[in-house]
């Protein structure tokens, strides 16, 4: 009998993973009450979290609930009943991240809103629709434990390593090692593209390596909870063990010094002037002995490493000399790199207090960290201006003003902490960067290539 319900319960798994919201629908004494929650489904199970609402009176009275799970578009969803069961407070239930691995925003809320509850609701009827291919009629399946049970082992969520590696190296802060290594490379005399597209890739995998080991490091020390939004929360939510995580950092670590030693023997040994302080900023920033992160220097390590270090090694490579033009040109792009890491630290000041340490946003405090947020953008676009008309770099590359507005509008987020935008002033600040960079970049090809 079960074998004919498979193909409708490959789709009901294809639905759950899908969607990360369910409309649930309850009746308590005071009527039905219906609203949107963030859920996570494994082995057949639906977890939700309510806060102390109608949703959660109506399910402490009758555990009898329904739900809908669909993406806005009536071509394949779900529709179910199921009983409810109380597990407890969110921040003391493990269970939590079969919810936070894809609803991350659901963090923000649970640490906002006391008393946010989770639940675990065992179907007992689900209703499956898919059109997205043919009409066929609804699928009408009675949840036995035999269904459950093939959530449990044929459709058991499975998470690919890739996918997984691919999080764990924080794609989304590409754009800080990105900016520094096309800036050195433009406003090098010549270009090598060769070396450039060798520089650009052996940098993005330092900078992944450099990710995946901070997450270790911060986990194994307690700095990473469920609480923290800065890590890729791999770690946290379960995704990867510890020992996996670690060797992945260590092999992207590895390869990414092969790069740079073929450099060294290809070019110049004086590349290794560039190669160990970024090795000893990047790997140390949160690892021990040093851990620059814990003892308030974060913000300085970063600044160095994604500005003038590694924009004057790419110009090296490129023109095989040193030069202070790409030091100095280097200082906005390592400015709005640091606005990225305070913006991270400035909102998680109290969750790094009660880890046992303090990054320089905890150090200065709430208040001062706008005013420092504020100073950290605003002085990169006055540097801007100001190396323009002192000709050290084109008018052309006045086009990063462009991204101004964006910059002001941050700023009015960092002074306001009660925004939820406030919660994703790094993301935030990640994207103006990026828009920065790029104008600033398409200013310098401008220069070079069309004048």
């Amino acid at each position: 009998m079960i074998e004919k319900y498979k193909p409708y319960l490959k789709t009901a798994k294809k639905v759950f993973e899908e969607n990360k919201t369910l409309t649930l629908v309850s009746n308590g004494k005071n009527g039905v009450w219906a609203g949107k929650v963030y859920f996570g489904e494994e082995d057949g199970y639906i977890y939700v979290a309510l806060e102390k609402g109608r949703n959660y009176q109506n399910v402490i009275e009758n555990p009898h609930v329904f739900f809908v799970i669909e993406h806005g578009v009536p071509d394949r969803f779900i529709q179910g009943e199921g009983i409810a069961e109380k597990l407890g407070d969110i921040t003391e239930r493990p269970e939590r991240s079969i919810i936070f691995r894809k609803a991350i925003e659901l963090v923000v809320y649970a640490k906002k809103i006391p008393g946010v509850t989770l639940f675990r609701i065992r179907p007992t009827k689900l209703y499956i629709s898919d059109f997205t291919e043919e009409w066929k009629p609804r699928a009408e399946i009675e949840v036995t434990d035999e269904v459950l049970k093939v959530f449990q082992t044929e459709l058991k969520t499975k998470y690919s390593f890739w996918k997984v590696a691919y999080r764990a190296i924080r794609p989304f802060a590409f754009p800080a090692t990105i900016a520094p290594v096309l800036l050195g490379t433009f406003i090098s005399p010549s270009i090598s593209i060769p070396l450039f597209i060798l520089v650009f890739f052996g940098l993005l995998l330092a900078h992944s390596a450099v990710n995946v080991l901070s997450d270790y490091f911060d986990y194994i020390r307690g700095a990473d909870t469920w609480r923290v939004l800065g890590s890729s929360r791999v770690l946290v939510d379960g995704l990867m063990k510890p020992k996996h995580h670690l060797a992945l950092g260590i092999a992207l670590l590895l390869i990414s010094l092969a790069i740079g030693l073929y450099f060294v023997f290809e070019i110049d040994y004086k590349i290794l002037y560039f190669i160990i302080p970024g090795l000893i900023l990047g790997v140390f920033y949160t690892a021990p002995p040093l851990g620059f992160k814990y003892r308030s220097l974060g913000d300085l390590a970063v600044f160095l490493a994604f500005g003038p270090i590694m924009t004057a090694g790419v110009y090296y490579i490129q023109t095989r000399e040193f030069s202070w033009l790409p030091v100095v040109l280097s200082i906005p792009i390592g400015l709005l790199t640091t606005a990225i890491l305070h913006g991270n630290n400035f909102r998680d000041i109290k969750e790094d207090f009660e880890a046992g340490y303090k990054t320089f946003a905890g150090l200065i405090g709430v208040k001062a960290s706008s005013y420092y947020y504020a100073l950290l953008v605003l002085f990169a676009y006055l540097l801007i201006l100001y190396f323009a008309f002192r000709g050290l770099l084109p008018f052309s590359g006045l086009l990063a003003l462009i991204s101004l507005p964006v910059a002001i509008k941050n700023i009015k987020v960092s002074f306001n902490q009660a925004l939820v935008n406030f919660t994703f002033l790094d993301l935030l600040t990640a994207k103006l960067q990026l828009y920065f960079s790029v104008l600033l970049i398409i200013g310098l090809i401008i220069e070079k290539f069309l004048t």
